[in-house]
């Protein structure tokens, strides 16, 4: 097994498993043994990360996993591969929701989440489109690679910033509120679906046309 195959393997299935139980216990330490937060922190990312998956894979017919783990197109943990890292990078960024005061403090945060997102997803998605693990539909690797280019840095960075704010923010309404839970959760998903989203349709004419311009490069070349 190669450096990258063992890299790809960790980020994709050995971190998923144990860092889901381990970072779902100190979200509770920290949220004084409530379960409410710990739902917020790692259930949003984790139907986020599902959804995405199957309409990328299913209904659009963009991408999907290749290989043996997977079952229509994504992986059976694959909404816990968005949770386990980004609560992650959340509780690397703040031990404390509770203790980020004012809006300098929350963009500081949303934007350091936001970047590391960037750097990891699109780091993995590479990879994982150089070792087959991920397939762009019609398109080969290399164009794979320059349609990924296109719009994983903005689109992952707008996921890894709306999450960070909408958690923070939901988490401190939760804690004031406890009743609020149930909008917060819906209000903290619907953010995380919509504000990616207008980011991603806003470079998907780019990356669409990434393979014709691919395709011209390689007429003229012959």
């Amino acid at each position: 097994m190669t450096a990258r195959r063992a890299a790809l393997a960790v980020s994709t299935y050995v971190f998923p498993l144990v860092a889901t139980p381990l970072l779902a216990w100190a979200w509770w330490r920290i949220g004084h043994r409530d379960w409410r937060p710990v739902l917020l922190v790692l259930g949003v990312p984790a139907i986020f990360g599902y959804a995405t998956g199957i309409v990328a894979a299913r209904v659009v017919k963009r991408w999907r996993m290749a290989g043996r783990w997977q079952i229509g197109g994504i992986h059976p943990h694959h909404g816990f591969i968005y949770a386990s890292k980004m609560a992650f990078v959340l509780l690397l960024a703040t031990r404390d929701p509770l203790a980020v005061r004012g809006w300098v403090d929350l963009l500081s945060i949303a934007i350091l989440v936001g970047a590391a997102t960037a750097f990891g997803g699109w780091w993995h998605d590479m990879h994982a489109i150089r070792e087959g693990k991920i397939v762009f539909d019609g398109l080969d690797a290399r164009a794979a690679e320059e349609a990924l280019a296109t719009f994983a840095p903005a689109s992952y960075f707008t996921v890894g910033a709306t999450y960070a704010a909408v958690t923070i923010a939901g988490w401190q309404i939760i804690a004031a509120q406890p009743g609020s839970f149930g909008w917060v959760f819906a209000a903290s998903l619907a953010a995380l679906f919509i504000v990616p989203s207008i980011v991603h349709f806003a470079f998907d004419a780019r990356r669409a046309a990434v393979p014709a311009a691919v395709v011209g490069r390689r007429a003229r070349r012959q």
